[in-house]
């Protein structure tokens, strides 16, 4: 039946009551938990709240969306299951079967053919998902009602898909004739960094509330400390809050079986592999509470495997890994790996549940555009699309087709693709080649040439470290430089010396120039080119540090404002004065060299 011994909580249990009156049978994944029946109650009290209560979609339309977004994840529980239900609800197979075969051509209207897209969008594709594709679904004739439960219904694939991958549920009946479709949407062509900066908690229209007027809050203020952003954005569902943090403190918080920096351990890695930086900020945050340090925290979210760790959590995060991405390859010799690392059964199936729930919050947070509480690990968030493990990105033959156009105009391709291969005089000619404008970009952000020398070996050793995650989405001389980047601003704000990057205090500078005069037509009349460029760097170099690092984002690497802000984790208003500041700075420096003879002032 599964992966885990099951035991009987006797037939009158309520929650069996539950499911035999909704679905007429109690499901697989529930019976494979009856070790530990708090597990049973997080997952029914969801199930309830989401999927089998009507409120703002038709029980019907969920059940749809469920079944095509099941399907695309190959989950063949969740597909025979929710083919049952559809049958049960009336829907014939003959319709059924088109929703699997093409739900396109499934005599649906075409805005729930919109609702479906983007449920499959948010599915495989979630941290794309824009405030742009609200509009348009709102545009379609949905209110935000029906958005957020089309979201949480995705979010209950999500955690279901998971739960029966790590249990190894078989599917519930035999049913022959099933479509075997996977209706994958295309990958967005959008890079995350072009998301609008937005000030809203998210995309939905929360009410204030506090927790002493309103119930399901008392009980997260007791056990968060706070009211995560969240739980905050869905205040229009007292009874869904309700179930999201009664399952939250019946998976996560009880340490009499895992304890709960391993939860955190699988939630933080599990976070990171789904792009996800909300979640990432939450868990980062949490473990600081617990006494791991910022810097350890941080390197999980990178990269867990180069953490110090022991091996037991290792294996405890790839299992957890695989069961989040990679569902289809679980199977009982990962359960039996656990156990010999020492995990006791019961301990297994708290991971199989926590992934499933954390699955759950992604979801649900990238569909609602959930802002996060704190600040992502700096580091993460600007190199997350290359530092999270090959396997844990999504792949596929149209994924790779669409950035083909750009590899193929990437001079440093073959090199690439054979240092990928191992080749390791490859890979020193990639450095050779890149070199010294690496070295420029850092030397010009830092201003310190030994500092500017160390950063270098590190930016090359990060690339090479990370260079089989590099899959061509651009060139790689822009992947490298985003790197160097990168380093470069950590370093910026780890000096204790430094001058603050944030935005504070540049409100009340005025700068005004003292002699700013017209420049001649044609600069290179006085200087060569060589001798006007270190002109330039030089006077460049002798700004104040913030001043120069905007100056040198926007104006020398051509970066557009709104990612130049995200670099520095500023407002775009604020780069915009600071850029317009070192702008009139750099040319007051300048004008002795390049003024007209005239000598009159520019107004």
């Amino acid at each position: 039946m599964s992966f885990f011994r099951e035991v009987d909580l006797g037939g009158d249990l309520g929650i069996f009551a539950m499911y035999r009156e909704k679905l007429g049978y109690v499901p697989r994944t529930i019976q494979a938990q009856t070790l530990m029946p708090r597990l049973i109650e997080a997952q029914a009290k969801l199930e309830n709240a989401i999927l089998f209560e009507e409120r703002a979609l038709r029980r019907t339309l969920k059940e749809r969306i469920f079944l095509v977004v099941a399907a695309s994840r190959g989950d063949s529980p969740g597909v025979v299951a929710h083919y049952k239900v559809l049958r049960g609800l009336g829907v014939s197979e003959a319709e059924i079967n088109r929703l699997l075969t093409d739900y396109r051509q499934a005599s649906l209207r075409p805005a729930e053919i919109s609702l479906i897209e983007f449920c499959l969008k948010l599915s495989h594709w979630g941290p794309w998902v824009q405030p742009s594709d609200w509009t348009k679904l709102r545009e379609a004739g949905f209110d935000e009602d029906s958005i957020h439960e089309a979201v949480l219904v995705t979010g209950m694939v999500s955690y279901l898909s998971a739960l029966a991958a790590g249990l190894g549920v078989a599917p519930e009946f035999e049913m022959q004739g099933i479509p075997n479709t996977k209706s994958i949407p295309p990958p967005p062509k959008n890079p995350l960094y072009s998301h609008p900066i937005r000030e809203k908690v998210s995309y939905l229209h929360s009410v204030y509330q506090s927790p002493r007027t309103f119930p399901p809050f008392e009980l997260i203020q007791r056990t968060h400390g706070y009211i995560p952003n969240f739980f905050r954005a869905q205040t229009s569902r007292a009874d869904l809050i309700g179930a999201e943090a009664e399952a939250i403190v019946g998976i996560l918080y009880p340490e009499d079986v895992l304890n709960r920096k391993h939860k955190e351990y699988i939630l933080l890695v599990v976070s990171a592999a789904n792009l996800n930086s909300y979640c990432v900020a939450v868990h980062c945050n949490l473990l600081r509470g617990m006494g791991i340090s910022p810097e350890e925290g941080d390197q999980i979210a990178l990269d867990y495997r180069e953490a110090n760790l022991p091996a037991a959590d290792r294996a405890l995060i790839e299992f957890c890994l695989k069961i989040a991405q990679r569902p289809l390859e679980v199977c009982r010799n990962d359960v039996d790996t656990m156990r010999a690392h020492g995990f006791s059964e019961e301990q297994v199936l708290e991971c199989v549940a926590s992934t499933a729930l954390n699955n759950f919050a992604n979801t649900v947070q990238l569909g609602l555009g959930i802002e996060p509480d704190f600040e992502p690990p700096r580091a993460f968030e600007k190199n997350k699309l290359y530092l999270v493990p090959g396997e844990a990105r999504p792949t596929g033959e149209r994924f790779a087709a669409s950035f083909a156009a750009v590899a193929a105009e990437d001079p440093d391709a073959g090199l690439v693709r054979d240092a990928q291969g191992g080749n390791l005089d490859a890979f020193e000619s990639l450095v050779r080649n890149h070199n010294r404008r690496v070295y420029r970009t850092l030397m010009a952000i830092l201003g310190d040439v030994e500092e500017a020398k160390d950063a270098l070996q590190d930016v090359f050793l990060s690339a090479f470290k990370h260079l089989a995650a590099f899959q061509g989405r651009s060139r790689f001389s822009t992947w490298l430089l985003s790197i160097a980047r990168n380093t470069a601003v950590q370093r910026l704000r780890d000096r204790k010396n430094f001058e603050s990057l944030d935005e504070g205090g540049d409100p009340d500078e005025e700068f005004r120039p003292r002699q700013l005069r017209a420049w001649q037509d044609d600069p290179e009349q006085q200087y060569s080119s060589s001798e006007t460029r270190q002109l330039v760097e030089k006077s460049i170099m002798q700004l104040p540090a913030k001043y120069r690092v905007v100056l040198m984002l926007r104006d020398l690497e051509q970066l557009p404002t709104e990612v130049v802000a995200e670099d520095l984790g500023m407002s775009v208003p604020a780069v915009k004065a600071r850029l317009l500041r070192g702008r009139l700075m750099l040319r007051e420096t300048l004008t002795p060299h390049f003024a007209a003879s005239t000598g009159k002032a520019a107004l």
